[in-house]
């Protein structure tokens, strides 16, 4: 269901849940002043109870309130970054944060989105705590019709179109006096050496999950993915790209150019939930595709979604 901005900052401060777009996905956004809000959230997307929520804000002095310590490199990397698809995990001054969004833990993840509609509701509700806006382990939603397909058309949303990235932020986190990647995003790893002098390394495998996106099968359809290295291995339907053909299959269904893997990672999400859309059962996915940039988070999402 269509709201207004002045509608979603009615909903938000009397303690309900909101779909809210981002640049990256959907959201469902509760006030961080709003924990019986924040259990609603896990409640809706049947999502664990450890697995903590990104803490979205509308800009950097708004984690004054609630940051501990600013690493070396934060400030270079939110002028690099901020506005934008990076989530920093950062130690909290305890109790500042409600244990039903940090899940126990001494940190934090934090976001300034670039998106008009989020930043707007930011700047009049203060910081909103928002995972992605779908049922835990499906795919995200990059448009209101699928955060309607997760939780009903009377579901509040304020539509801000489809996501530009269509991929969720990357997260870095600190440790050993150095920046590491917690997950792969939209952002990718080569993009920050010049920005920090070095590459982060990919720390993404936690027991106590410290953000989101670790869980072992996520962003997955219903439908069985099998995943090709060889596109001729590619049979019934398949996910390939424009420039490919595929002679054993029988439907292909199009994830775009290889040429432009933004745009692969902008439709991404998409195209895993049309195939519940046409009730495809078992689908095969062309992955002969290369390891770096976009390309290796396009990788680790299809990994998961074909995890069993």
């Amino acid at each position: 269901m269509r709201i207004s901005l002045e509608k979603a900052y009615q909903l938000l401060m009397s303690g309900h849940v909101v779909g809210v777009p981002t640049e990256t996905v959907y959201g469902l956004a509760a006030s961080i002043e709003r924990p019986a809000a924040i259990n609603q959230i896990f409640s809706l997307k049947g999502r664990p109870s450890n697995n903590p929520l990104i803490v979205h804000i509308a800009h950097p002095q708004q984690i004054l309130s609630y940051v501990s310590e600013f690493p070396d490199g934060f400030d270079v990397l939110t002028k690099a970054f901020w506005p934008g698809p990076l989530t920093l995990i950062l130690p909290t001054i305890p109790n500042t944060i409600p244990k039903e969004a940090s899940t126990g833990l001494p940190t934090a993840a934090f976001r300034m989105p670039n998106h008009s509609l989020a930043l707007a509701l930011l700047e009049w509700v203060g910081p909103l705590v928002m995972p992605s806006a779908n049922v835990s382990g499906s795919p995200s939603s990059t448009r209101r019709e699928h955060v309607e397909n997760d939780f009903g058309l009377d579901f509040p949303i304020l539509d801000g179109g489809h996501c530009g990235h269509g991929l969720e932020s990357t997260i870095l986190s600190y440790s050993h006096n150095r920046w590491h990647i917690a997950r792969l995003g939209a952002i990718s790893a080569e993009a920050f050496e010049p920005v920090l002098n070095y590459a982060p390394t990919i720390h993404t495998s936690a027991t106590q999950p410290v953000c989101p996106g670790h869980l072992h099968r996520h962003y997955a359809p219903k439908a069985k993915l099998h995943l090709c290295p060889n596109p001729n291995a590619c049979l019934e339907t398949t996910l390939g790209f424009l420039e490919r053909s595929y002679p054993n299959a029988k439907r292909i269904i199009s994830l775009g150019s290889l040429n432009n893997p933004a745009s692969v990672a902008e439709n991404l999400y998409a195209v895993l939930r049309f195939l519940d859309d046409e009730q495809v059962f078992e689908a095969y996915v062309d992955i002969d595709f290369p390891s770096d940039g976009l390309w290796s988070t396009i990788l680790e999402r299809l990994q998961k979604a074909a995890a069993h």
